[in-house]
């Protein structure tokens, strides 16, 4: 059986991919419990199993009214906006499934690494646009994330914050994050695709060319990220666990 088939017979079952979720559970696993900032909580299944393991958590969310966990904090939280939190004040934030949601992901990141302490934890899923089946599928079609209707856009009760409409790569997010003081230091996978495994031939055939280019040319194009196996070979979500800097670092300009 599937872990999304599991996840989904929950009572407080997660909105995300249930892979998604395993996997920032099995990171939280090895870190001492601390104040989480949970946003977009959604109905609250990530809030409830980190409680479970004795974090504290904060939700924020739009709307709040569709939150089944009992006693949890909730702050109302438009992240194209402001979060309604004291700077520096949480240990950890998670935004499951979150900026590709935005219309100002870098407002959204702004206002996280605001809220984070120093050497906090940011830990983001979203859609893995640069993995190699999305690559050939937008050179097939033109688009990263489906087109959407009048009739979708009515379902979602016109609510730009129900669609997709960020569609970040991974090159972009890595910038995103680090002109907010924010450092990539893991990625993760929610699952593997085995099918996409027979593109492997086109991938190594990158990775050779890419082995060829100069040191500049390596870094100007970020192959250390488009060519990372966990991004291009990744499967429908990345995770990615990222670092606030240091106060020394940020005086430093360092990410």
């Amino acid at each position: 059986m599937r872990v999304d088939d599991i996840y989904d017979r929950e009572d407080v079952p997660p909105k995300a991919r249930g892979s998604v979720h395993r996997t920032i559970l099995e990171w939280f696993s090895g870190r001492q419990p601390g104040l989480v900032l949970d946003a977009p909580t959604g109905i609250g299944h990530l809030a409830k199993k980190l409680m479970a393991k004795g974090f504290t958590v904060v939700g924020g969310e739009i709307e709040p009214e569709i939150i089944r966990v009992p006693g949890l904090k909730v702050i109302h939280t438009d992240l194209n906006e402001r979060i309604d939190a004291a700077s520096e004040s949480f240990d950890y934030i998670c935004c499951v499934d979150g900026l590709e949601h935005m219309t100002n992901p870098y407002r959204a990141v702004e206002e996280f690494a605001r809220v984070l302490k120093p050497l906090g934890y940011g830990i983001f899923s979203l859609p893995n646009y640069s993995n190699i089946e999305k690559r050939i599928k937008f050179f097939w079609n033109g688009f990263l994330t489906k087109p959407v209707s009048d009739a979708h856009f009515r379902r979602e009760g016109g609510n730009l914050f129900n669609l997709h409409n960020s569609p970040l790569t991974i090159t972009l997010l890595e910038f995103i994050f680090r002109v907010n003081g924010l450092k990539i230091i893991e990625i993760k996978r929610n699952a593997i695709k085995p099918r996409q495994y027979l593109l492997l031939p086109l991938v190594l055939l990158m990775k050779a060319a890419a082995a060829c280019a100069n040191d500049r040319q390596r870094m100007k194009y970020r192959y250390d990220l488009t060519l990372n196996s966990k991004v291009v070979l990744g499967g429908n979500n990345l995770i990615l666990i990222t670092q606030k800097t240091s106060p020394a670092e940020q005086r430093m300009g360092v990410c």
